[in-house]
């Protein structure tokens, strides 16, 4: 079977030959759609595939397909966690931009296609976790279609981007990035360095120590609409803070912790949170601090992640967004 996704060429037709296999025509260019992510300066930015680094999944290429579309067209195979095959077909220069993919090339050949991390899905009755993942960032499919695979069929490589960091390493992200900002703007409040000790100590919360430390600080106890601390309202107009740009930042920095703490993780929700804080803080001339800074606890490697009480000092280090 054959599923059209964009109309860049008449449909291939393809016989099936399981009831896993999936066909999918789709017209991206390598730089059509980019992964979407946060910039060092504030806002979400879009770049190219040369300068925007993605997550891997590894796959391959099969077959050739068709000499038209330029440069062609060629079948990958991905092979998911569960053992379905997916087959697609795509333009060579996609996925095989250093010119190994043509006609008269030895099939089946290693490739990699970009992905994009949503979430990890832990399989009690097989004792496994398997990370969950879309190819829309070099826009092989649609960013609705999802793919269960192994932590072995990932492969990443630096320059590093906010997503592939784990909760608490994008939570490193933004406290040290808030902190940079009220550094900037002169808003040295008890209150919010408490707030941010508490964030910090995510990192060494255990299941035992969760419900203490859930709701122990006032600042995430209170509702978006409700008034902050009559300390920071004063201190914030004593330097000329708005205080619904306050409470957005404060909003932002807490959420990505918490907007995930009950149910299911999903990379989108922290790293919109990021981006919020960006908006905040890059008014002021604060960028996010740098991700490969954070690099010690990676997405793939547990969604939440499990720094250490050393690594965690290392993010907290003075300096680290300078």
């Amino acid at each position: 079977m054959w599923v059209e996704r964009r109309e860049f060429l008449a449909p291939v037709p393809y016989e099936s030959q399981n009831d896993h296999l999936t066909i999918v025509l789709w017209s991206a260019l390598r730089c059509a759609d980019v992964q979407h992510q946060v910039s060092d300066s504030g806002p979400p930015c879009e770049g190219s595939c040369e300068d925007a680094n993605v997550l891997l999944l590894r796959g391959s290429a099969t077959r050739w397909i068709n000499d038209e579309p330029m440069p062609g067209l060629v079948q990958i195979e991905i092979t998911d966690a569960d053992a379905r095959v997916h087959r697609l077909v795509e333009k060579s220069a996609v996925v095989g931009a250093n010119g190994v993919l043509h006609e008269g090339a030895e099939y089946p050949i290693d490739v990699e296609v970009a992905c994009n991390p949503r979430h990890q899905a832990y399989r009690s009755g097989e004792a496994r976790t398997v990370n969950v993942v879309d190819l829309s960032p070099w826009g092989v499919d649609d960013p609705d279609v999802l793919y269960p695979v192994e932590r072995d069929q990932l492969s990443w490589d630096a320059p590093a981007v906010y997503s592939d960091l784990s909760i608490c390493a994008r939570q490193g992200v933004a406290l040290v990035t808030f902190r940079r900002w009220r550094e900037i703007v002169g808003l040295d409040c008890e209150e919010l360095s408490t707030l941010e000790d508490h964030l910090w100590e995510f990192a060494s919360v255990t299941p035992e120590t969760f419900a203490a430390w859930y709701e122990s600080h006032p600042l995430v106890r209170r509702g978006s609409d409700d008034p902050l601390p009559a300390e920071v309202e004063s201190s914030a107009a004593l330097h000329g803070l708005d205080q619904v740009e306050l409470r957005q930042a404060v909003r932002a920095l807490t959420v990505i912790t918490y907007g995930g703490l009950f149910g299911r993780v999903e990379s989108e929700w922290s790293l919109t949170g990021l981006q919020d804080l960006a908006a905040v803080t890059g008014a002021r001339g604060v960028g996010l601090a740098p991700p490969d800074r954070f690099l010690g606890s990676l997405w793939v490697d547990g969604d939440w992640g499990h720094p250490s009480t050393e690594l965690v000092g290392r993010w907290r280090a003075p300096g680290v967004v300078r």
